[in-house]
């Protein structure tokens, strides 16, 4: 957004960011990005993210903990869904998973004591879980020693801090007593619940200066219980010897720190992060970058690098740098995008879903969380959201109702009013110039429906104006039309009385346009000529004034000149019915 004026949508991917100049020149550019939100475990991720994220703004960023722990385990979740023919998606999540959980324990945790190496060892575990596969082959040999990857396994299991897996094997080794009894004495910081950490360093270190002093006398038959030793001692050597166990530096990092700095703390671990990255150095890749950062205590760069590394997809940077900013290890200062990072983060990802079928009321509750642009975005999206059918449009204008945006929702009902008035569905067009509050259209699209019924003599699809209730005061013509309507009603239900009080009522108010006036007229014929006057026990439903305010009416329209030479016929019928019936109503109403 580079300090862009303006914005507006090409389509669903494609923005055009605009700016201009006193001279009128204008400057622009385009953003675009692809989407791939239609798998299911996409689409899971974005619904259960969403409802954590929806949480966490309730909350105000109280318990910030337990909403990252939400967002961590709904990516365990997925991964475990996804199945070998998802392998690429499977790595995704997982990549997601992890940046996650690194920034979890380093920005969000509360470490008792400070100490991170606990946390780790666990993160290892999940992500690496091959020692404990091969762990699983090699005892289904009958003489595991036999296994070619005997060896590797103890020294991996060593590497995560699997102690007792690793002393099963290392007992049916010639030199398993004596290993064995240093790994039973070893102090680990999980098991040393009760005692200070003070006491723990010294209890550890005393047991690590005993493995260094066996280290130069030991006489040991095989090989390889020398680098098990000079693993326990924390010999760099031997490390470096055995690192494509480890697979990637920060798990031999961990895997070095649990034989050497047991009580790590977060303020010193960027030290140790340089200086196994410098072993890996040939083989580092952006995702190296994103948690050294993290480990640098840097959440600013480990956003920009997200974005960066995962360009195609906002989930992670989205909600990695909202769980930032209510840990309040990220600030809202407004940067060179013309907003915060983490607005400018959740602003990309709305806008991915904002023009899915599925998401798209998700990207509104995304874009409302953006206080400084998320309006002017949505005011230009929710236009181009693609309306298949009336349920999703009412579904679009309920939420734009939700989120308190009457000009968008307004407009939006206005497109659709048109569209259905184009098709020749007066009712619904009706209907959404009524949600928009349109007075010109309502009573524009009120007339029509009314010249339709001097021409055709009937109504189709009005159901609607029987439940109206007070939206009928919104225009004098739909007040009129829903009168109109009860006057049929009435009518079918043989309540002539009252029909006769409405139809001269709407005769007098002159709420209907003056053409309509020879129609209403035409209506109280039947009212007058009906046979059936059981109701009535005069036998005259109109009386004296009600006849003369239609003759009156009648005369009126004769001297507005509102009447066609086709309806001249239709007026003396009408009048000569109203004459007789006000003859009838003196010779019957009492003097």
């Amino acid at each position: 957004m580079d300090n862009y004026s303006g914005a507006s949508w090409i389509n669903e991917n494609k923005l055009m960011l605009y700016n201009s100049s006193p001279e009128n020149e204008i400057d622009f550019r385009v953003e675009s990005w692809e989407t791939n939100l239609d798998s299911l475990i996409n689409k899971y991720i974005v619904f259960e993210g969403h409802s954590v994220f929806s949480e966490i703004q309730i909350s105000n960023g109280n318990d910030v903990q337990s909403h990252s722990h939400a967002h961590r385990s709904l990516l365990r979740a997925a991964i475990q869904e996804l199945g070998p023919d998802n392998e690429d998606d499977k790595k995704l999540v997982a990549l997601y998973e992890l940046v996650w959980s690194f920034c979890e324990v380093l920005f969000i945790e509360h470490l008792p004591g400070g100490c991170v190496l606990p946390y780790l060892m666990e993160l290892m575990q999940w992500h690496f879980p091959q020692p404990v596969e091969t762990l699983n082959d090699v005892l289904s040999f009958e003489e595991p020693m036999e296994h070619p990857k005997f060896w590797d396994c103890i020294v991996s299991l060593l590497f995560q801090g699997q102690i007792n897996e690793a002393l099963a094997l290392l007992k049916i080794t010639p030199d398993g007593g004596e290993l064995c009894s240093f790994l039973e004495k070893m102090p680990l910081l999980n098991n040393f619940s009760g005692h200070s950490l003070s006491e723990f360093k010294i209890s550890w270190s005393m047991w690590q200066e005993n493995c260094k002093q066996n280290l130069e006398s030991a006489n040991f038959v095989l090989d390889q219980s020398v680098d098990i030793l000079e693993i326990l001692c924390g010999t760099l050597d031997a490390f470096i010897k055995y690192k494509d166990l480890a697979q990637t530096w920060y798990h031999l990092m961990t895997s070095y720190l649990l034989y050497t700095m047991p009580t790590v703390t977060v303020v010193t671990l960027h030290h140790q992060a340089k200086e196994m990255m410098g072993i890996y150095k040939d083989y580092l890749n952006p995702l190296d970058e994103i948690l050294f950062s993290a480990m640098e205590f840097d959440a600013h760069s480990v956003l920009t690098q997200c974005i960066t590394q995962f360009k195609n997809n906002w989930w992670l940077s989205a909600h990695l740098a909202d769980i930032l900013y209510h840990a309040k290890q990220l600030d809202d200062t407004e940067l060179q995008y013309g907003c915060s990072l983490r607005e400018y983060t959740l602003l990309h990802y709305a806008s991915e879903l904002i023009f899915h079928e599925d998401f798209w009321s998700i990207g509104m509750d995304y874009f409302m969380e953006c206080k400084k642009l998320g309006k002017s975005y949505i005011e230009t999206a929710v236009p181009r959201i693609p309306l298949e059918n009336q349920n999703k449009a009412l579904r679009v204008w309920s939420a734009c109702e939700k989120h308190g945006l009457v000009s968008v929702g307004s407009n939006m009902c206005r497109v659709m009013s048109s569209a259905a008035n184009q098709a020749d569905q007066l009712g619904l067009a009706l209907i959404w110039s009524l949600q928009a509050k349109d007075l010109v259209s309502v009573t524009k699209i009120s007339e029509t429906i009314l010249d339709n019924y001097i021409e055709t003599g009937g109504f189709s699809n009005l159901d609607f104006l029987d439940q109206l209730g007070n939206n009928k005061l919104l225009s004098n013509r739909l007040m009129f039309l829903g009168k109109y309507r009860e006057f049929h009603n009435m009518i079918k239900t043989h309540q002539r009385n009252k029909a006769a009080d409405l139809l001269v009522s709407l005769v007098e108010s002159n709420l209907g346009p003056p053409r309509f006036q020879i129609t209403l007229l035409l209506d109280s014929l039947p009212l007058i000529n009906d046979a059936d006057k059981s109701e009535d026990d005069n036998g005259v439903v109109m009386d004296s004034r009600q006849s003369h305010v239609l003759l009156k009416a009648l005369e009126d329209m004769q001297i507005k000149k509102l009447l066609k030479e086709s309806d001249m016929q239709k007026v003396e019928t009408i009048r000569l019915a109203l004459v007789t019936n006000l003859a009838s109503s003196f010779l019957n109403e009492p003097w």
